[in-house]
């Protein structure tokens, strides 16, 4: 993805596709979005991305450690576990991760708690 997609989609804001994370730290948090996404038709978390749409950018050192926190979410804290894919996209504020989470084939997917969460508009909810 070029800079210039990124600038188009956070300019449209957070929809049922695309969520924006300054950062990430909480693995559980991560993982419930991410079931969310599978649960209902895919979508990309963009990491060093405020709510705002503002950038506050990712360092080297970041990149390897939201890596693994990806990695980590989605075999340990997802089933059946999911496979997402990240991109790092650089923008004059530093690095944002992309994570593409497709739409899941083995639905539902749940966390590791047994919650099943959808997306209702740019949030993520419990199915009922």
């Amino acid at each position: 993805m070029e800079t210039a997609e990124l600038l188009e989609i956070i300019g449209r804001d957070e929809d049922s596709k695309h969520q924006f994370k300054a950062n990430v730290t909480n693995e559980t948090s991560l993982a419930q979005e991410m079931v969310a996404f599978s649960n209902s038709g895919g979508g990309s978390i963009f990491i060093g991305v405020s709510n705002d749409g503002t950038f506050t950018g990712l360092g080297r050192e970041d990149i390897g450690r939201l890596n693994q926190l990806v990695s980590n979410a989605a075999s340990q804290q997802v089933r059946p576990p999911i496979n997402p894919q990240t991109e790092n996209i650089s923008t004059p504020e530093g690095l944002v991760m992309r994570v593409v989470v497709p739409d899941g084939i083995s639905k539902p997917y749940m966390d590791k708690n047994g919650v099943i969460w959808v997306k209702s508009g740019a949030d993520k909810r419990k199915a009922t």
